[in-house]
């Protein structure tokens, strides 16, 4: 079985069904007139998704295929791809990566100045699944290496993350309701919904991307309650495609411009977003990060 032509034929049906799921739930939204959905915040998606979708292919492809190359040469043993099992293995590795590559795309300052495009649309629907960086995928490959490493074929690597990539788009929806017994194994919509949510209780959970069992595992899953309100913490106020990409960058070089310690600023690339750049100067006191039911202005600046 070629995988590779296996992969391109997957992917170039699914994301034209994606597009079309996409347009019909826009036209039904906007026949609701409900707010979930403006035209404006609409388009700012699919010009963001078009523009990712471009730069991925034309920069980043090789970048994934050369790199977990290196990795798989590295690797003292190669799995087959004809057994069933290594692709079991593969699906549990690549969601458990996956975690944690979610989880340190809000931690650490870095990442989430990548990630706070995603989080940024003040609606929820399926358009804001591809409403990414447009230069994220430079580093995503890090956090496939181990998989690699551990002598999973690449493209078995490639055809789960495929999968486990459009999984996550119906997840983006907000008229699906709670799944009863299907809550408590895989993500759903409702606890993506949480997780996109900006309410005080909802910051920086639910992180998984298949399966619910990691948030359950490392204490970060939370129910739906009350209703989420989605965005930042301080709404970037734009609807402009290109200043969506920029913000979070500007908003963390506004921060290290708070010191002139050189160590300072470094170390603010890898503390938790909302620390203040000054407790991170040598000789200065532990990172503090204001509490977000006292002061949740000052939590997420990107």
């Amino acid at each position: 079985m070629d995988l590779d032509a296996l992969y391109q034929t997957i992917n170039s049906y699914v994301i034209a069904g994606a597009t079309l799921c996409v347009l019909c739930e826009a036209v039904f939204i906007l026949r609701r007139k409900d707010g979930v959905l403006t035209l404006g915040d609409f388009s700012a998606n699919l010009i963001t998704s078009l523009m990712y979708q471009i730069i991925r292919k034309l920069l980043f492809v090789g970048l994934f295929a050369t790199t977990l190359g290196i990795c798989a040469k590295l690797s003292p043993w190669q799995l087959e791809s004809s057994s069933v099992w290594v692709w079991v293995l593969s699906f549990f590795v690549i969601d458990f990566l996956y975690y944690w590559d979610h989880r340190f795309g809000h931690e650490l300052n870095i990442l989430w100045s990548f990630h706070n495009i995603h989080h940024s649309s003040e609606h929820f629907h399926l358009a804001v699944a591809s409403r990414l960086s447009w230069i994220e995928e430079s580093f995503r490959w890090i956090f496939l290496a181990p998989a690699a490493l551990l002598g999973i074929p690449i493209p078995v690597i490639l055809m789960t993350k495929l999968f486990h990539r459009y999984y996550q788009f119906w997840v983006h929806s907000d008229y699906i309701p709670k799944l009863g017994w299907f809550e408590y194994i895989f993500v759903t919509p409702s606890q993506h919904r949480v997780h996109h949510g900006r309410n005080p209780e909802y910051v920086d959970k639910n992180y998984g991307g298949v399966l619910a069992i990691w948030d359950r595992l490392f204490g970060t899953l939370v129910e739906e309650k009350a209703k989420p309100e989605y965005g930042l913490i301080e709404q970037i106020g734009t609807l402009n495609p290109l200043k969506i990409q920029v913000i979070g960058w500007q908003k963390l070089a506004a921060q290290m411009s708070g010191s002139s310690s050189w160590v300072a600023r470094w170390r603010l690339l890898w503390a938790p977003p909302g620390t203040d750049i000054r407790s991170l100067e040598p000789g200065g006191v532990e990172p503090l990060v204001a509490s977000l039911e006292e002061e949740p202005e000052q939590v997420r600046v990107s």
